[in-house]
């Protein structure tokens, strides 16, 4: 059970960064994948906090919920299928509460962040990926469908690892929000095995002022506590 949840938290937690950066109208033909990618890695700082909808697909299974991120490391997944499931960091403790086996995972951290949030795409996060991958457009700089029949418009970066990673392959589709900035829109994950698992992001809401109670979150007293379920963090 914790090698499973942990890949599909990792891959969530990894990817649900907005990422703002340049408009479409700064036509991508005119910059390497490379130069976008570093753009948008740049123009992260610029985010202090923000909530967004996602909706995770892995074979046929889909799980929906919302987001909640604040700088520079702080995160919660609020499931809403299944019902009640969490998924947190309080920038000392990884928390998943599974309501459906009435059990609470705890992981602690104390002198570094969980090795998924080290490389979501925050700004140094975004760096350590474009170090680890190779970053190309899918097949061209300009904006194209986000899939067959879709008016939303999005450029497509593949990112190939350039050592060992969980991933095969990485396809991130960049599309805009209200206010023009670049975001994730999709994010989809390929394994070695043939596996894929997609992201879904909608409707962000960035600069929010959300409080650190955020993250504090206490998963049900009847739930039975399992901690240090990943490593022990008394080596760390």
């Amino acid at each position: 059970m914790g090698k499973a949840l942990n890949r599909k938290a990792a891959f969530l937690i990894i990817l649900c960064i907005s990422l703002p950066g340049l408009g479409f109208a700064q036509s991508a033909t005119l910059e390497s994948a490379e130069k976008f990618f570093s753009d948008l890695s740049a123009n992260f700082g610029t985010i202090a906090d923000y909530e967004a909808t996602f909706v995770w697909t892995q074979n046929k299974t889909v799980s929906r919920g919302k987001i909640s991120y604040k700088a520079p490391d702080f995160m919660r997944l609020d499931f809403s299928d299944p019902a009640n499931q969490v998924i947190d960091f309080d920038g000392k403790q990884l928390t998943v509460y599974l309501p459906s086996e009435s059990a609470t995972l705890l992981q602690s951290y104390k002198s570094k962040t969980p090795s998924q949030l080290q490389s979501m795409p925050t700004g140094a996060g975004l760096s350590m990926m474009q170090r680890n991958f190779s970053v190309a457009y899918l097949a061209t700089p300009t904006p194209v469908p986000l899939e067959d029949g879709s008016k939303e418009l999005v450029v497509k970066l593949k990112l190939t690892p350039r050592t060992s990673s969980s991933f095969s392959s990485m396809i991130l589709s960049v599309g805009q929000d209200s206010a023009k900035k670049y975001m994730i829109r999709r994010s989809e994950g390929y394994y070695a095995n043939g596996d894929k698992v997609v992201l879904d992001l909608f409707n962000y809401r960035l600069n929010q002022g959300i409080p650190l109670s955020r993250f504090a979150y206490q998963s049900p007293a009847t739930s039975i506590n399992s901690t240090d379920w990943l490593f022990d963090s008394s080596t760390e």
